[in-house]
């Protein structure tokens, strides 16, 4: 018996034009999914609202004083408590609110001299609550984000 290698032709068709329409598919697939995604963005959902955490920055601008977190909502665990004249201290909101409440110690011997509040808000940054003492805080314009605490002037 002899052995047949005959293969079934395609009517209509001819062999090549079906690699051709093959080809031309598969470059169809390639070139639309380059258009149709957008690249990896690995920044892409680092700020978006609600969600991001929101740093506030707190600096102590006196000499003679060294101001002291007593209590917090909403934010962070800070680490130290105590700003010493001439520092600052980040805080880091975790919800759209939040609140801080320092007091204001004299920086030779703890003793107490005043105290100030102030709301933190993710959207419009700190608002001054109260204060008292020998000492003004004061929301940066340019960054309502910061907060100075300041001598006041008689």
């Amino acid at each position: 018996m002899t052995a047949k290698n005959d293969v079934m032709p395609i009517h209509g068709i001819q062999g090549s034009s079906i690699g051709i329409i093959l080809v031309l598919f598969i470059l169809l697939v390639i070139v639309t999914s380059m258009f149709s995604f957008s690249p990896y963005d690995p920044y892409e959902n680092e700020s978006v609202g609600i969600e991001s955490n929101q740093t506030f920055r707190v600096f102590n601008q006196t000499t003679a004083y060294k101001l002291n977190l007593v209590s917090f909502s909403n934010i962070q665990n800070p680490g130290t408590r105590t700003l010493d004249p001439g520092a600052s201290q980040a805080l880091v909101l975790t919800s759209t609110s939040g609140l801080v409440y320092y007091t204001v110690l004299n920086n030779n011997n703890n003793a107490y001299v005043g105290a100030f509040s102030a709301n933190m808000s993710s959207t419009a940054g700190f608002s001054i609550n109260q204060y008292s003492g020998p000492i003004v805080p004061v929301v940066l314009l340019e960054d309502p984000y910061r907060l100075v605490v300041r001598y006041s002037i008689p």
